[in-house]
């Protein structure tokens, strides 16, 4: 989950610093920033506790060797990203190069692809316990997702979309859900809500399959 550090304060100026420097001393960051070494070694102290930075020591020919602080892979959370932006002009020169129909095709082929990952863990169950495992691994995603019984079928509501930006401009985003459950369970599914129609969350319906003698 990333991991946000709020305002312009010194310890986000560490981060910085380092992330640009890509190792320091306290001294050193103290002198960059026009802050005590002591405040910088605080600062430092807590940020390798929470295991955003780590410290070694700087080899030396002479004197007493100092520590060198560097980020850790985890420090990377901190910094802002874009990848939303990055998904919306992608999928923008898709629809550029194809129109929507190319669209419809790429959401297609990652709902296959997520499909035939998931389809061996669901061999031999019956429609409930594939239902179940199929909404938790969507529910992986931090979808708040939650099934409820209803008279037309088992309705699937995602309280939380993590691609809702995306979803805003490109409706296709919404048919992963969908083609992941026919596919996986051979039923007919249908959108109740969407959040690209200005509902507060995304379901669906799963309709029950029909047994016949």
């Amino acid at each position: 989950m990333p991991t946000t550090i709020a305002g312009r304060s010194t310890r986000m100026e560490v981060l910085e610093l380092l992330r640009r420097k890509g190792h320091a001393s306290a001294e050193a960051i103290a002198s960059d920033l026009g802050v005590t070494p002591n405040a910088v070694r605080q600062h430092l102290t807590n940020l390798e506790r929470d295991g955003f930075v780590v410290s070694h020591p700087e080899r030396r020919r002479r004197g007493r060797p100092s520590l060198l602080f560097s980020l850790t892979e985890r420090a990377d959370s901190v910094f802002p990203k874009r990848y939303g932006q990055l998904a919306t002009m992608v999928l923008q020169e898709v629809r550029e190069m194809g129109g929507p129909e190319a669209l419809d095709e790429v959401f297609r082929r990652m709902a296959t692809r997520h499909a035939t990952a998931i389809a061996p863990t669901l061999e031999g169950l019956e429609f409930d316990d594939k239902l179940r495992r199929v909404v938790a691994w969507i529910g992986r995603a931090g979808t708040l997702a939650e099934q409820t019984e209803t008279p037309e079928g088992v309705k699937v509501t995602i309280h939380n979309c993590p691609f809702r930006n995306t979803a805003l401009k490109f409706p296709q985003v919404c048919t992963i859900t969908p083609h992941l459950f026919s596919q996986l369970l051979g039923t007919a599914v249908s959108q109740a809500d969407s959040i690209h129609r200005r509902d507060p969350y995304c379901s669906f319906v799963v309709q029950r399959p029909t047994h016949t003698d």
